[in-house]
């Protein structure tokens, strides 16, 4: 299992899991086919490979299975930790678009999807076995549905080391805003961009500048939050939401009433109005608050300078000639054209995204890394620990007490949506060398930041790219809760949306296995 590589070094394939490292730590290069492969001398081998990586997103309306191969390189230089990156991603195989099987509106049809995923995998041509990484995602108001962690369970199982969450709604808003190409708009052209992603049952809307998340919303508005009988105008199901706003207009939308189309323009014009309300107004209505996905969201006013649409509905806005108004069986065209209509009045430009009916997961990449136990800070008995979802800031010394706080609480409320028992392992960046005095100030920021979180969870997890891991987590175990656990690690290299697995103490001192994996998105 051992072949050369230029130098004297050679790289050896270890299982992932059960490895004891003897001697001097070796290099840990990148994972493989759940093989760890390691640097064994002192000339680093290049990391240049190409993985298979599946892509499945569960969504309120519809489920895509995808497969991509994603080309990894490590952009490190030598005598650098490992700092693999996507340098290309390629979709091989796109599933066909279903409808997510439900066995009523509040339960997944749990055989229906797996079978689904299953299928596609014949199609395509591939064995779970082939699969080398990947990600299982439950978006929209399909993850609140009752059992959607036993989906989550059910398709896990056809691949190795996947990424398997359900998003919450702000969560699912920045997935859609990075994989439909708004992210990096921001970035190329250093405009504030909104991406709002419309799907069948949410409207998630995420604004970016400079690459950077500003802001994440999401809203009770979607395509297939009414839906006919096949064929007819015949109510099938409406969102309770919905219908209570129907009833505010005076029309009867239950089941089993038959709409005409005026009724249904009333409604979606007032959907798209309560939509760009977010862009146009000082103070959010009543109605705002009531269609928010988080009964405790606020609103927040967002100046940007352009707009761009994704999900089935948003790729609506830019067609042309649009399908007729009842062709999928429900509002999503009527929505559509009410939000086309209604655009000019909010005075910001629209652009097309990259992206925008696939601006979806493709799968996942992964690399792992070894901490030197020499800086790092250990009191948790809970390792291993799995899927951490990283939470990133840069720059904290330029921070006040006040906006490093806001920063992390928000961050934390996208990342956690409704799931507030999810653990996060927060990143944080100083710029140049630190002295006691910024040891100290990092401490009281982050504590001040994560108090809430300390709350609930009793492991705080802080990880830095410079070596000040040990001395970080002296100075914050003496200021903690005594009842609270804290893992504080160093010489990692991470970003926000990626995700962290941290293995037990192995060899020699506290050395720890690390996996960070890396979502791939369409875009």
């Amino acid at each position: 299992m051992t072949k050369p590589v230029s130098g004297k070094a050679e790289v050896s394939a270890l299982p992932l899991t059960g490895f004891l490292f003897s001697g001097a730590f070796p290099r840990v290069k990148e994972i493989r086919g759940g093989l760890i492969l390691v640097s064994l001398g002192e000339v680093k081998a290049n990391v240049d490979t190409k993985i298979l990586s599946v892509g499945i997103d569960i969504g309120t309306s519809t489920t895509v299975v995808l497969f991509s191969h994603i080309h990894i390189m490590d952009m490190s230089g030598n005598g650098q930790m490992p700092n693999a990156e996507i340098v290309d991603k390629e979709v091989i195989y796109r599933s066909p678009v279903y409808f997510t099987p439900l066995l009523s509106d509040t339960e997944l049809d749990v055989e229906k999807i797996t079978q689904i995923v299953k299928n596609e995998y014949e199609k395509a041509g591939v064995h779970p076995g082939d699969v080398q990484t990947g990600a299982v995602i439950v978006t929209g108001d399909t993850a609140r549905k009752s059992n959607a962690e036993r989906v989550l369970s059910s398709i896990s199982h056809l691949a190795g080391d996947f990424v398997v969450a359900t998003a919450g709604p702000e969560m699912e808003s920045i997935l859609a805003g990075k994989g439909s190409g708004a992210a990096l708009y921001s970035q190329k052209q250093t405009e504030s961009i909104s991406n709002v992603d419309i799907g069948g049952g949410t409207s998630n809307i995420a604004t970016f500048y400079n690459g950077s998340v500003t802001d994440a919303d999401c809203l009770d508005i979607g395509g297939r939050l009414i839906r006919f009988r096949h064929g007819t105008r015949v109510v099938e199901y409406v969102f309770p939401k919905i219908r209570a706003l129907a009833v505010e207009l005076g029309i009867d939308v239950a089941p089993g009433k038959e709409l005409q189309l005026p009724q249904v323009e009333q409604i979606t014009d007032k959907m798209a109005g309560v939509l760009l309300e977010k862009y146009a107004s000082e103070s959010g209505s009543e109605l705002f608050e009531r269609l928010c996905t988080r009964q405790d969201a606020a609103h927040r006013k967002t100046k940007v300078d352009v707009f761009s649409f994704s999900g089935g509905v948003g790729d609506l806005i830019y067609m042309e000639n649009l399908p007729d108004d009842f062709a999928f069986d429900d509002i999503g065209v009527c929505l559509a054209k009410s939000i086309r209509r209604r655009l000019p009045q909010t005075g910001i430009r629209l652009v097309r995204p990259a992206e925008t009916i696939g601006a979806t997961v493709v799968g996942a990449s992964s690399h792992s890394v070894v901490i030197s136990g020499s800086t790092v800070f250990i009191t948790s008995e809970e390792l291993p620990i799995q899927n951490i979802p990283i939470l990133k800031v840069s720059n904290v010394q330029a921070m006040s007490k006040e906006q490093f706080s806001e920063q992390i609480q928000n961050s934390i409320r996208w990342i956690q949506g409704n799931e507030t028992d999810q653990n996060v392992a927060l990143s944080v960046e100083w710029g140049g060398e630190m002295h006691f005095d910024d040891i100290s100030r990092l401490s009281e920021l982050i504590l001040a930041g994560t108090a809430e979180l300390l709350r609930r969870q009793s492991l705080l997890i802080v990880l830095m790219r410079a070596n000040y891991g040990k001395v970080l987590g002296h100075s914050l175990r003496s200021r903690m809760p005594k009842d609270r656990k804290l893992l504080c690690l160093d010489d990692v290299n991470v970003e926000n949306g990626d995700y962290i697995d941290i293995g037990k103490p192995v060899g020699a001192g506290d050395a720890l296995p690390i996996v960070i994996k890396t979502l791939a998105l369409a875009y």
